[in-house]
């Protein structure tokens, strides 16, 4: 009787552990997904996030230079951005194709 109490318990737990939907960050492949993990919180939904507001109209960024940003430290001031060298490339570029959506979106919406 025990046996079965115990084989029921880790089946209902195998079953729990099943039920995540959400998938781990390096498994991640969509820009969407890569920037609502890591970029949403700062720069808010539509890109440029409340330290980067008053530039709104501004030319937006050539594909090279987010993928810069990506990769390696930016500074300016007080504000910094953390670097995301555990991205691969190709999520480093579907990131960046991304922001680039989100920029032609802006500029269309003005």
């Amino acid at each position: 009787m025990r046996y079965i109490k115990v084989s029921a318990l880790f089946l209902f737990s195998v079953f729990l552990l099943g039920c995540d939907n959400e998938i781990p960050p390096e498994r991640m492949k969509s820009g969407e997904d890569l920037y609502n993990y890591y970029c949403k919180d700062c720069h808010m939904r539509k890109g440029p996030g409340a330290y980067m507001e008053h530039y709104a109209g501004s030319k937006p960024m050539k594909p090279y230079k987010i993928l810069l940003l990506i990769k390696y430290d930016f500074k300016k001031g007080q504000h910094s951005m953390p670097t995301f060298k555990q991205l691969s490339d190709k999520q480093a570029d579907a990131l960046a194709e991304y922001i680039i959506e989100l920029q032609k979106a802006k500029i269309e919406s003005r």
